[in-house]
């Protein structure tokens, strides 16, 4: 018989009979839990319990083991209540051999009435200062809910469902629970695809950069990762692994790579003007999935390790027409901290609204050709606030090979370039004089 591990609420239950640690250890990393374990420690054990404190039921099934549970404390405008975090299971002195179990390959599932995207059996939700945490606790557990992650920005809590729920009637219920304000899904979008450009020269994709520019201002961009060649490379500031911050930096589709090349200054889209040829410190982000999507809640946690570690300006080449009340209200909080936010308009010409572009609290870009005019593929709409040079090269491919490439990814990412480098000079200035500072300079160079 499988091993049968489910926590709701508070408490653990664990069937297993004759069956390996790790098994369990990993059903644990699939509900939330950050496991850290030496592959060495892998006895088969057999227990038999159900509705445990979470602490107690670890501690019965490791107490013959060094082991350490290391508890978050999730404060809520109704108090405090703490959530299991981190599981470590070492043998002494040997804590460095540790791994991290990774959680399984999230499901994504399409809504069959709007076509929004989401993660399966993930809610976000949110507390109000009128909710009761003991009676909170006590329906998790009689819905079989798992808390599965605090995010303190947004305040926004990740809970997890049992298999085979009845998904969209638990949203409803927790919805209509008293005391919490709002519960939406966990949706994903989809990383724009650019197109591969064949034709082109590149002779000034490849500015001779000559460092970091005076008083550079961080620019946060929230991809598909980082290509570990270029995590040493001098516009790389800081990187952050939103799925897994536990794991290294990565970027199997190449499109963060790229992306990063461009808000850094490393590369030039073609058409661009003869600004600085000065980099920019870039925070590298990896948000997407090895599938190209990213979820609302990953993105979150993105956002918040941007504005801890100084950024000024974020970068988003991706969208979708799926809006998130919780992604807005994120949206509005960053940007009132000061932090600057573009986003990529979509690579179809539907018109379409695409989100977070749309927001008011994002910059919508469009992308132009080396020519300086509207890209035939560029959305459009009241939604985009501008058009930026949307073709470069790049010695990395997306999900190929190396080359040119047209997108409004390449613009957002560019913008963000520009709107750094104008902070560096004008640390004080408005959005709508850099935005109108960096429109006319547009025009000049058509």
């Amino acid at each position: 018989m499988p091993v049968e591990v489910s926590i709701r609420g508070n408490r653990l239950s664990v069937n297993a009979e004759n069956e390996p640690l790790m098994d369990i250890l990993q059903a644990l990393a699939d509900q939330g839990i950050t496991v850290h374990a030496d592959p060495e420690i892998n006895p088969y054990v057999t227990f038999s319990f159900s509705n445990r404190e979470i602490g107690q039921g670890l501690n019965t099934l490791l107490r013959d083991l060094n082991y350490v549970l290391i508890w978050k404390s999730i404060e809520t405008p109704a108090g405090q209540f703490a959530i299991l975090e981190e599981v470590h299971l070492f043998f002494p002195g040997k804590k460095e051999h540790e791994k991290t179990l990774q959680p399984g390959k999230r499901q994504l599932v399409k809504n069959p009435n709007d076509g929004s995207v989401f993660v399966k059996n993930e809610i976000l939700l949110r507390l109000s200062r009128e909710i009761d945490l003991k009676n909170f606790d006590k329906f998790l557990f009689e819905n079989g809910l798992a808390v599965a992650g605090y995010n303190i920005t947004a305040r926004i809590i990740k809970v997890i469902l049992p298999e085979k729920s009845d998904y969209f009637a638990i949203l409803e219920l927790i919805n209509r629970y008293p005391g919490i304000e709002k519960a939406e899904a966990n949706y994903a979008y989809p990383v724009n695809h650019p197109f591969f450009v064949t034709g082109l020269s590149t002779e000034t994709s490849y500015p001779e950069a000559k460092g970091l520019s005076e008083n550079a201002v961080p620019i946060a961009v929230i991809d598909s990762g980082l290509s570990q060649e270029y995590l040493s490379a001098p516009y790389v500031y800081r990187s952050f692994n939103s799925i897994n911050p536990d794991s290294p930096l990565s970027d199997s589709l190449g499109h963060g790579t790229q992306m990063a090349m461009i808000a850094g200054g490393a590369v030039k889209p073609l058409g661009a003007g003869d600004e600085s040829d000065a980099l920019n410190p870039v925070i590298a982000i990896k948000g997407f999935d090895e599938e190209g999507y990213i979820s609302n809640y990953d993105l979150m946690n993105g956002i918040d390790f941007a504005l801890n570690n100084g950024a000024r300006v974020m970068s988003l080449s991706w969208g979708s027409e799926t809006k998130s009340e919780f992604l807005d209200q994120t949206f509005d909080y960053a940007a009132s901290k000061g932090l600057i936010i573009v986003a990529a308009a979509g690579n179809e010409p539907t018109g379409n609204i695409m989100y977070p572009a749309a927001y008011d609290s994002v910059i919508g870009v469009g992308a132009l050709d080396p020519g300086g005019k509207q890209w035939d593929k560029s959305n459009y709409g009241d939604f985009v606030t501008i058009y930026a040079p949307g073709f470069a090269s790049f010695p990395v491919g997306y999900k190929g090979e190396p080359g040119a490439y047209a997108g409004t990814s390449i613009s957002t990412a560019y913008l963000a370039n520009r709107i750094a480098g104008y902070l560096s000079k004008k640390p004080d200035a408005t959005i709508k004089e850099i935005l109108t500072a960096l429109s006319d300079k547009t025009e000049n160079e058509k």
